[in-house]
């Protein structure tokens, strides 16, 4: 029985890192990098001072700017008419986070009311401040409605007031004050995106990870869990059967009985060798952490390998089962996991031939080696207990060994195929795809 599947191929990644006989980055290039790095840090520092004191830092700059326009810093004699108009201009600035269109429009209808019933003062300042915060958070229309108003009392300022002396020169100059602010805005929030932006892809990598992690540790676990159901339900079938045998023949046959149990205790020893085995992977993280480990380096157990069939066959001869192994083919040096997964699922199929097929006395074992590819097939000439769904008897028994075989068989393109054969017994049969080792180079 031997499947014809396709053969897989897997891809390769590499993760390239610096090249060691590369040239070092230059000075130059360190500094540039450190500077940016610094710069930008001193840029987060300064936006996460800002928002942790926004009510504060609004305080201050409505407080200072009233205090500057006003000319209580540098006027000696007494303060001028405006004082009302400089407080209405820029005690508003408190506001300026919360709603800063409504503060815009305002200050805007201030400054109206300024423009046809006073003269112009240093507090109209206050509008390219409430400019640049409407252009920093709200929405793009209210920015645009915000400059074109703006861009209108500009107009309006320079045919009324001609502040600067020629109507060209203050229009020209108060638009450049008018855009300077709209562009400070535009660029503030910019940079605010491209950080909440760094956090969120920060956050999503974060969770990758995590999951990635998940799913390898799951990932090994179900690995672990399979190699612990090979090892444990093998040499625990195999010492049920001899002690079966032990007790049948203890009063007639007492050398055979101890022949039986002395197997019994070989088997137990076998067991608890590869449970330690398959035990020390769990470890991996503690040993990890061990100083003395890290320096000498992950020693992992040694795996099963083809040339122990030998060794598991004997044991199960031990029980009274012939076992015969048939090598077909030009056997070439395989992978460590293709001889790991092709012992392993001997091994289930002689763990189920002993627990499943009670009138078996033969088992056919045939390993066919056709480069770069293994074929396996174990009959026995029993009447097996299983049905023929397989799929039905695992879910109702809770049994793992046949979908284990399945899973292991899967993981180098095979298909697994095992039930009733027409000469009567049960068969297990597979076909494992690129098994040769790497060459070495």
């Amino acid at each position: 029985m031997r499947d014809a599947l396709a053969g897989v191929g897997g891809s390769k990644s590499r993760v390239s890192g610096h090249d060691d006989g590369a040239d070092p980055p230059g000075p130059t290039h360190r500094d540039s990098a450190r500077q940016m790095d610094g710069a930008w840090r001193v840029w987060e520092s300064l936006t996460n001072w800002d928002a942790r004191y926004a009510r504060w830092v609004d305080i201050a700059v409505a407080v200072g700017l009233f205090l500057f326009c006003s000319g209580w810093f540098f006027q000696a004699g007494p303060i001028h008419t405006n004082i009302g108009f400089d407080a209405a201009l820029t005690a508003p600035l408190f506001l300026r986070r919360r709603v800063p269109f409504c503060v815009f429009l305002f200050i805007s209808a201030v400054a109206v009311v300024q423009l046809v019933t006073s003269t112009p003062a240093l507090a109209d300042a206050s509008l390219l401040v409430a400019l640049y915060s409407v252009s920093a958070v709200s929405q793009w229309v209210r920015v645009v409605v915000s400059l074109l108003i703006l861009q209108v009392g500009v107009i309006a300022a320079t045919v009324h007031w001609d502040p600067v002396g020629s109507h060209f020169e203050s229009l020209v100059f108060l638009t450049g004050m008018n855009f300077a602010a709209f562009l400070t805005g535009a660029v503030v929030r910019a940079l605010r995106g491209q950080i909440d932006w760094l956090a969120e892809r920060a956050q999503r990598l974060e969770r990758e990870r995590d999951q990635q992690a998940s799913l390898a540790a799951a990932t090994e676990r179900a690995r672990i869990a399979r190699e612990l159901h090979d090892v444990v339900s093998h040499n625990l079938q195999v010492m049920v059967t001899l002690a079966d045998a032990a007790c049948v023949t203890r009063g007639q046959e007492s050398d055979r009985a101890t022949e039986a149990m002395r197997e019994v205790a070989n088997t137990g020893r076998q067991a608890m060798t590869d449970m330690r085995r398959m035990l020390g992977l769990w470890r991996d993280e503690t040993r990890a952490s061990d100083p003395l480990h890290t320096a000498r380096g992950p020693v992992d157990p040694p795996q099963p390998r083809l040339d122990e069939l030998e060794a598991l066959v004997e044991r199960v001869r031990a029980t009274g089962l012939g076992v015969s192994i048939t090598w077909e083919g030009t056997p070439f040096e395989l992978s460590e996991a293709a001889e790991l997964t092709a012992y392993r699922i001997i091994q289930e199929a002689l763990t189920n031939t002993l627990r499943h097929a009670a009138s078996a006395d033969a088992v056919q074992v045939t390993l066919t080696f056709d480069d770069p590819d293994v074929s396996l097939c174990v009959v026995d000439n029993g009447q097996t207990s299983l049905p023929t769904s397989v799929r039905s008897f695992e879910s109702a028994h809770g049994g793992h060994g046949v979908p284990n075989m399945a899973a292991r068989a899967a993981a180098f393109g095979g298909a697994l195929r095992a039930g009733p054969i027409p000469s009567g017994g049960w068969g297990v049969a597979t076909t494992l795809r690129l098994c040769r080792a790497p060459a070495l180079t």
